[in-house]
């Protein structure tokens, strides 16, 4: 996501400083030679910039980025804002906050969602939690990577939206994974079944995917348990986070509770 997210304000013709443990990282997008190379840390991207975005997996990721001699806090200067693209629970994201605010950073939450193979093409959507003056400082350059970011809220209610849109995403996961157990009773090819789900929605769905990639496991190379591991881990990741908000609402979900324990089946398709 941050690749192509680079891409993007690249060829809108954003001044840039990236960095990435990946030096190459950006090559892989098409358009990733307009990417400047990599700074030489973390700290030196917040020097030369006045919004920085993150885009890694998860909170300890985050933190790593602002924390540390190299990281961005130590590189912060007044008026500068992190936005935060990586879905994290609320409460790590309020003690971020926090923790920035100490050295006079603005840290916003924007949660990013793109159909597959979108991230250069301008179809991430960002889910903006700020204050309204923050929001139009930044919006110019969230508007040069996504094709719409929407402020949800103040503080932390991009992220809210977030958790919850990914809880509804991977729920349609044991949806799919329940019409594959009927489908295999009843003889029905998986593969016409994914086209047929495919050529009857506007865009690819989490049912669509999962479908897919279950009928395509027999060409999958070697290394697929690496796959299922990582997809595993991303979606109880964001599953817990929506059983926090859960908890926090007073709401009770069982689904996350059937998903939890059907965690197996339900990420089969990559494994």
């Amino acid at each position: 996501m941050g690749g192509g997210a680079a891409v993007c304000l690249a060829r809108a013709g954003r001044p840039l400083s990236v960095y990435d443990i990946n030096p190459q990282a950006a090559l892989k997008w098409e358009d990733g030679n307009l990417v400047p190379p990599v700074a030489a840390s973390c700290a030196e991207v917040a020097r030369n910039s006045d919004v920085v975005i993150v885009l890694v997996v998860d909170a300890k990721q985050v933190w790593s980025v602002l924390n540390g001699p190299e990281g961005l806090l130590a590189g912060a200067h007044p008026g500068l804002v992190v936005v935060v693209g990586s879905t994290i629970a609320l409460d790590e994201l309020t003690n971020m906050r926090e923790t920035a605010a100490k050295v006079g950073v603005t840290l916003v939450d924007c949660g990013v969602t793109s159909p597959p193979g979108g991230h250069t093409k301008k179809r991430i959507v960002g889910i903006v939690g700020a204050d309204p003056e923050v929001f139009d400082r930044i919006k110019p350059v969230l508007d040069d990577f996504t094709q719409e970011a929407l402020r949800m809220g103040g503080p932390g209610a991009g992220m809210t939206t977030k958790i919850i849109r990914n809880m509804m995403y991977y729920a349609t996961w044991r949806a799919a994974c329940e019409a594959k157990m009927l489908a295999e009773k009843a003889g029905v090819d998986i593969g016409k079944m994914a086209v047929i789900n495919h050529l009857s929605e506007a865009d690819a769905s989490g049912t669509t995917l999962w479908l897919k990639s279950w009928a395509d496991k027999s060409s999958v190379p070697g290394g697929a348990q690496s796959v299922h591991d990582h997809v595993q881990g991303v979606m109880l990741k964001d599953i817990q986070a929506a059983e926090e908000l859960a908890d926090r609402l007073g709401v009770k979900l069982p689904l996350i509770d059937l998903m939890q324990n059907t965690a197996d089946e339900i990420t089969s398709p990559w494994r």
